[in-house]
């Protein structure tokens, strides 16, 4: 792809971007890119709460865990100590137990959102290798069964309302939906994706995109356990790009509504505050803001 230019002339602000998980290589980014560019000039895309690669995320929830204080200074230095950085895969039963306790502790909060309730309708982690709570890239955000019913005061209470909603005869006939063409509704249902969960990582793709001149918006929640924003940084850091733009907050109705930071590459951070996994679900004024100032190429 040497010598490869973005598109000179824009016929449409952005273009929502989702790659496919076949193999490929981080070629297909670009490919994806050329598709889209058949009906539409994309010029960025936007990301949020984005899962990169198990080893990244699930890496980031104990630092996330300790400075939130979810789990004790003990805990972490014997992590840190005994599990020499992953604390994904232990390689030894010091790191395993240590591990376990930690596990145990982030299972007392809700990973979607710290601050709420423990609810019903929530994803559940699956043990990967003896260690609970650790989950493979995209396990968590698949809901293949309806969800249970949680009380009224939960934030997953709208999902068991829109399960029964979209299931409900009434609305399969507003939609012009045939009987008998199409089974139970499940939100996120990975079953309808032909796709092989198999690409460990995606920073790769978005190296791709981003120095190829199309600009990113990533942003996080600052309360999400599922995909912590500290994860999310650092492979941002990774990418070795020069901040045009250091860390600060940025405002709506004169209060701090998160913190950004922008790189060159036209890449910018930012993070919603008081918002968990999904974060403009929790925090929709503000989401919209930050999304429109992108949109119109102001700071944020």
């Amino acid at each position: 792809m040497a010598g490869y230019q973005p598109p000179s002339t824009v016929t449409a602000p952005w273009a929502a971007l989702w790659i496919s998980r076949q193999a490929g290589g981080v070629e297909l980014a670009v490919e994806v890119v050329r598709s889209a560019s058949s009906w539409s000039r994309m010029v960025g895309y936007m990301v949020g709460s984005p899962l990169t690669g198990l080893k990244v995320h699930d890496n980031s929830k104990v630092p996330y865990a300790h400075g939130v204080g979810i789990i004790s200074d003990q805990l972490y230095e014997a992590a840190v100590a005994n599990c020499k950085g992953d604390y994904v895969r232990p390689t030894n039963e010091m790191c395993a137990n240590v591990l376990t306790s930690i596990n145990n502790l982030m299972s007392e909060v809700d990973d979607e959102n710290i601050l709420d309730d423990k609810c019903a309708g929530r994803a559940t982690p699956k043990p990967i290798n003896g260690v609970s709570g650790s989950r493979t890239l995209l396990e968590h955000i698949w809901l293949n069964e309806p969800p249970a019913q949680p009380t009224i005061n939960c934030f997953s209470y709208r999902f068991y309302l829109l399960n029964i909603w979209m299931n409900n005869r009434a609305t399969r006939d507003a939609l012009k939906i045939k009987k008998g063409t199409v089974g139970v509704w499940q939100r996120c249902n990975q079953g309808v994706f032909p796709y092989a969960n198999d690409v460990p990582s995606s920073i790769g793709y978005h190296f791709n995109l981003t120095t190829r001149g199309y600009r990113a918006l990533v942003f996080s929640g600052d309360l999400d356990l599922v995909v912590p924003f500290l994860g999310t940084q650092a492979w941002i850091r990774s990418l070795n790009f020069t901040i045009v733009d250091d860390w600060r907050a940025w405002h709506l109705d004169g209060q701090a509504a998160g913190f950004t930071i922008s790189y060159d590459h036209n890449l910018t951070f930012a993070t919603l505050k008081g918002a968990g996994h999904v974060p403009v679900s929790y925090k929709p004024k503000q989401g919209f803001a930050m999304g429109q100032r992108w949109l119109d190429n102001k700071p944020l």
